[in-house]
């Protein structure tokens, strides 16, 4: 990429200076003809690399997307045949009283998983999916009341990914007390008559609370949405944003 890019650069000169060269130097016809064949030569080149550059860039953000769904797969896999195996056991032991808790867990497993896969942005349902199952160093808990369609309601997609996943880098990147176990974040969502609320719901303490609340404001009022602060306590910091919807 740092060759290309030099190539490109050069290219832009050469073509700058056939330019000036043509316009305002007074050249003879054979070196008009080789300066206007360099220009175009420059140019053509230029935008040959500028083009293989941003094809070989799209290439790279559909592996990484392609890379995230595979992630997403396999660790749900892993979580399933876990829920299969406690299943069996069950059935193996002849614990047919805790079949039925077993099975019911599944299905609102499911059920979540389902809900979450139809919000119509294909980036947002992949960050939830896999940090839901993988955790990295803060699990996320998704609690989606009903089936909520982003197109539908006119919520504007990538402002609302964008939203959601830097305001989970805030919880998860803020200052805990030390000791503190990793804590999960919980993130509900809801269509309510003024729009969208998307609820954060932290259960862990925070060293510097009022800065978390600081940056999440700020990320508010930049994004257009309304922040309420609905819980403040030492181990419950809870906010909600309201996202305004056309529809």
């Amino acid at each position: 990429m740092g060759k290309a890019w030099n190539v490109q650069w050069i290219c832009g000169l050469l073509a700058f200076g056939c330019a000036v060269a043509l316009g305002g130097w007074n050249l003879t016809m054979i070196w008009r003809i080789l300066a206007m064949l360099l220009l175009i030569g420059s140019i053509g080149i230029g935008a040959l690399l500028y083009c293989k550059a941003r094809i070989a860039s799209e290439k790279k953000k559909v592996h990484s997307a392609y890379q995230n769904a595979l992630d997403v797969i396999n660790h749900q896999r892993h979580d399933w045949m876990n829920e299969l195996q406690l299943l069996y056991g069950y059935v193996r032991l002849k614990k047919f009283d805790k079949l039925p808790d077993c099975v019911e867990s599944i299905k609102e497993r499911m059920a979540e998983e389902s809900r979450i896969s139809k919000l119509g942005s294909p980036e947002l349902v992949i960050y939830l999916l896999r940090n839901r199952v993988s955790g990295l160093m803060m699990p996320l808990e998704v609690e989606i009341s009903d089936t909520i369609e982003l197109p539908r309601i006119g919520a504007d997609q990538d402002r609302l990914t964008d939203l959601i996943i830097d305001a989970v880098q805030v919880f998860r990147y803020a200052p805990k007390i030390n000791g503190q176990h990793v804590s999960p974040l919980r993130i509900s969502m809801s269509v309510e008559e003024d729009g969208l609320w998307i609820d954060f719901d932290y259960q862990g303490k925070l060293l510097r609370p009022d800065e978390v609340a600081s940056q999440l404001q700020q990320m508010a009022t930049e994004r257009g949405a309304r922040l309420k602060q609905l819980s403040n306590q030492e181990q419950d910091q809870t906010y909600r944003w309201i996202i305004p919807c056309t529809a």
